[in-house]
């Protein structure tokens, strides 16, 4: 072999250990990306969360996140970090991406899908890109002791129960709401009704599902905005006065991750509030 193949051969096999070895300075731009990136890696990797890390109404790992320096997603604080890797999410800036492709910086989009199946392939990806396969199974096989087998019971068996927001928002099909009640057994009738995703309910249609469990989650202390009224409105306290209403964390699903089992969990508890 000559010597120039021979150089060419080492320097090829010199890049591909460098792409497979895991980083060690990682910035997260989203909320969504800093709890999975706190969740997996060590923390000498982690070396900044954007500052919705630190907000204990909607982080899970608030209290993690306040050991690592924070960023607004913003260039100039991206190139001062230096790192070998930055985790987006399909909401994040494209050119800001661009940009970082183009200054030579490696990025690793998460989807964030809102079925269990695609939570746990996120989970399991993003392990194997920070070296941190053995954490991100033990976090999938958690997922799988806390939520189990789904209830098997046929859609229309099922209790129905209505996601309502402040401002007369649900959640539909494809959202973490939806698929958290799939799992816990009740039945969507905002979903049932060919919705999808976060979309408006008006009063007069949730008065006509007639949802036999409310579930809502506010952000921040409960009753501190206007918008939270509609949801105390007289016409909904009537149908809902014999009827449970649970309050689920926003923490808990705000985010694809393994959270949601909490939310599962809770929303498996309530079965027993049902009439």
């Amino acid at each position: 072999m000559g010597v120039k193949r021979l150089t060419t051969l080492l320097l090829g096999l010199f890049s591909l250990a460098i792409d497979a070895a895991p980083p060690q300075r990682v910035v997260s731009l989203n909320l969504c990306s800093d709890q999975l990136l706190l969740m997996l890696a060590s923390p000498e990797q982690v070396a900044s969360v954007s500052h919705l890390a630190v907000e204990p109404s909607s982080s899970f790992v608030a209290r993690q996140a306040a050991a690592y320096p924070l960023n607004h997603a913003r260039l100039e604080e991206i190139i001062l970090l230096q790192p070998d890797l930055v985790i987006t999410v399909p909401y994040t800036n494209p050119r800001l991406v661009s940009t970082l492709h183009q200054l030579g910086f490696e990025t690793y989009q998460l989807a964030l899908g809102s079925r269990l199946s695609e939570i746990r392939s996120e989970i399991a990806g993003l392990a194997e890109r920070l070296g941190q396969q053995a954490r991100g199974a033990a976090i999938i096989e958690t997922i799988r002791q806390r939520i189990g087998v789904e209830a098997q019971q046929a859609p229309s068996d099922r209790p129905s129960a209505l996601f309502y927001q402040p401002r007369g928002y649900t959640s539909a099909a494809g959202t973490l709401q939806d698929e958290a009640m799939r799992l816990a057994g009740w039945r969507n009738p905002a979903t049932e009704a060919g919705l999808s995703g976060y979309v408006a309910a008006p009063l007069e249609q949730v008065i006509e599902w007639q949802p036999e469990l409310l579930i809502t989650s506010t952000y921040g202390e409960p009753g501190a905005s206007r918008a939270e009224q509609l949801v105390h409105h007289p016409a909904l306290k009537s149908i809902m006065k014999e009827r449970p209403s649970l309050e689920i964390p926003y923490k808990y699903w705000i985010c694809p991750g393994p959270m949601l089992a909490e939310a599962v969990t809770l929303l498996r508890n309530a079965h027993q509030e049902v009439p």
